[in-house]
């Protein structure tokens, strides 16, 4: 097992508005993150995507841009078409993503929880299929260490119902990363992804002043092994 991270996400853009200021922390002090993500958001906005340019196309591009913006070292790409992920069966996507959690041999795994954050069954889907992969991982007393699910937190977010997304009261939060040096990091990774709409809107949010937790802390749930203990580093 190698001290390192493995994101499991559905869309490109996920890991920019999730984690973005965690794994540039990260990749910072030299810790190799790899990224997983299920589709190529192929039904997202195209603000100023030429028309010849397919909208899968275009969302990859952006995603592998992000990606070198905050150093993650692959990204892996599954193929399901955005928005249908949730039809695939859930076994096959679990076996795919743990052929390559077995190559990778990451330590800590980063994906979405039951509520999806949005609640796009997207996120639901990919998250499931993580937690299995996982899970399948550990029954073979193999796999990586520690599974966390995103989160944010309910001081964060106090108007989180006005923005469609779900929060976790403070006191259940596992970890929260002081992500204040790398905000700007955050800032172009999320602009990175310019076809999208949802990404220049929390771009503008967080210039306008509003959300201001999200400017110095990203948060993460410790999923398994359950835990109360609050953490300081993601490899304590």
């Amino acid at each position: 097992m190698n001290r390192s991270i493995f994101l499991v996400f559905a869309h490109p853009d996920d890991e920019s508005s999730g984690v973005s200021g965690t794994v540039k922390k990260y990749t910072e002090q030299r810790v190799p993150v790899d990224l997983i993500t299920a589709t190529r958001g192929e039904k997202g906005s195209r603000l100023e995507v030429p028309e010849g340019i397919d909208t899968g196309t275009a969302r990859e591009a952006e995603l592998r841009a992000a990606a070198s913006i905050m150093g993650i070292r692959n990204v892996y790409l599954l193929g399901y078409m955005d928005g249908e992920l949730y039809k695939a069966d859930i076994d096959e996507v679990a076996g795919k993503i743990a052929d390559i959690m077995r190559r990778v041999e990451s330590e800590i795994v980063i994906t979405f929880g039951p509520d999806g954050i949005s609640g796009h069954m997207d996120h639901i889907t990919v998250g499931k299929a993580a937690t299995k992969a996982f899970k399948n991982l550990s029954a073979e007393g193999k796999g990586p260490r520690k599974l966390y699910y995103v989160t944010i937190a309910a001081s964060a977010l106090p108007d989180a119902n006005e923005y469609g997304v779900a929060t976790r009261p403070d006191d259940e939060v596992t970890i929260a990363i002081d992500i204040s040096k790398y905000f700007d990091s955050k800032i172009k990774a999320l602009s990175a992804h310019r076809s999208q709409q949802d990404a220049r809107d929390l771009i503008e949010m967080f210039r306008e002043g509003k959300a201001s937790g999200f400017r110095q802390k990203e948060y993460l749930n410790l999923a398994i092994p359950r835990s109360e203990r609050r953490e300081k580093d993601l490899f304590d």
